[in-house]
């Protein structure tokens, strides 16, 4: 079990690297094949359109087949799209590559998530999705540095394209020698693969837990969202050196990669997930609100930590308590559906954040953004509040 982990998370964390890499490399691409802004933002919004409306049926896929050959399919489809990128010329192989890429990583996502659950429980899961995560927030960290390194000693973004490519390949040798685990076992129940969406917010809207996962997972993205698409422009905009930037925002991935190891540690000691989940809410909006008013290289950093240490506990949290929550041949699909709401924040944030700086410049912003995050952790203390004494019983540790 622990070697088939092992192997699940290093694919994963390649998969990440390789598309944090291009997430810098393709950008300078379209820019040297002379893109508009608006050619631009269409391609790098690129990999999260089709999972917004492919997520249910990937979830159906891994519900029906397990996860280990959805996973290798979905390691396979990342070859196939960083070759898509290297080999074909032009905005053609920049637009199918990202979109193969899109549909692979989520195919991955879904498998590898769904895969994990069936590793243990209680605290033991908490431990699991905290490595588990923790691995994917070092592909993502280190991809940009790596790109950014391809692009100045091998090549350009071109160099940086074809080491994503290689680097891909690693990815798919590390599943293939994973030992084969099934969804659930192949004893139930088979899943259609047409499930519709109705029939899926219905299971959200009558699990209470689910319902505190997914405000939890949505708040995180939101955060994420506003935190890494304008941060840098306006930390340039205080007139800060580019070293110093790039510091400020590396915090936040660090932060988070840091503290998921820790995750059923610091549940134990905040005693319970929720009460643990609504503070990540806290503190990710505390750090987005007050970014804004800001100007201090120590104050900026505390806050970049306060986002990174929020964004890092959520998220292992909010996929173990979908885990527990609902029946095995319901997870793939309930993982599906968290995310493809994440997606769509993701989607969505850099666009409501850009629309506020627009009306009002990065303070409004930060502070709107804050609020929508202080309002989700209102929703959430709410909904805890509602069935506090159910949840509390069933989750107790």
């Amino acid at each position: 079990m622990r070697m088939e982990f092992a192997c699940i998370c290093l694919s994963l964390s390649v998969a990440f690297l390789v598309q944090t890499m291009l997430l810098v490399a393709v950008p300078l691409s379209a820019i040297e094949l002379g893109a508009t802004p608006l050619a631009l933002g269409l391609l790098v919004s690129a990999p999260y359109v089709l999972p917004l409306f492919l997520a249910l049926s990937f979830g159906s896929l891994v519900a029906r087949w397990g996860s280990t050959r959805p996973l290798q399919l979905g390691a396979v489809g990342m070859v196939l799209g960083a070759w898509l990128l290297a080999a074909l010329p032009g905005f053609t192989g920049l637009v199918a590559g990202q979109l193969v890429i899109g549909l692979a990583q989520l195919m991955m996502i879904i498998s590898a998530q769904t895969a994990v659950t069936y590793f243990g429980r209680g605290t033991k899961l908490e431990r699991y999705f905290g490595w588990y995560t923790t691995f994917l927030s070092v592909g993502q960290m280190l991809g940009p540095l790596l790109a950014g390194w391809m692009i100045d000693h091998r090549g350009g973004p071109a160099g940086a394209i074809h080491a994503a490519f290689l680097l891909s390949l690693v990815s798919l040798v590390a599943i293939f020698i994973s030992n084969k685990r099934k969804g659930h076992g192949g004893a139930k129940k088979k899943v259609g693969l047409r499930v519709g969406l109705a029939r899926q917010l219905a299971l959200v809207k009558n699990t209470h837990g689910v319902q505190l996962s997914m405000i939890a997972s949505i708040a995180a993205m939101l955060a994420l969202g506003a935190h890494s698409s304008y941060l840098p422009v306006y930390l340039e905009s205080l007139a800060l050196s580019g070293t110093t930037i790039g510091l400020i925002v590396s915090l936040r991935a660090f932060s988070s990669m840091a503290i998921r190891p820790f995750t059923s540690m610091i549940v134990r000691l905040l005693r319970g997930r929720y009460a643990t989940m609504a503070l990540t809410m806290a503190f990710m909006a505390s750090g987005l609100l007050l970014t804004g008013f800001a100007g201090n290289f120590y104050l900026l950093c505390f806050f970049s930590i306060l986002v990174g240490v929020g964004v890092g506990l959520s998220q292992p949290l909010s996929m173990v308590v979908i885990a527990e929550e609902v029946l095995e041949e319901q997870r793939a699909q309930t993982l599906a559906i968290r995310l493809m709401a994440n997606r769509a924040m993701q989607f969505l944030a850099p666009l409501l954040l850009g629309f506020a700086t627009q009306l009002g410049g990065f303070t409004v912003a930060y502070f709107i953004c804050g609020m929508m995050l202080f309002l989700h952790l209102a929703i959430f203390k709410w909904l805890r509040h509602r069935y506090g004494k159910t949840l509390v019983r069933k989750f107790a540790d």
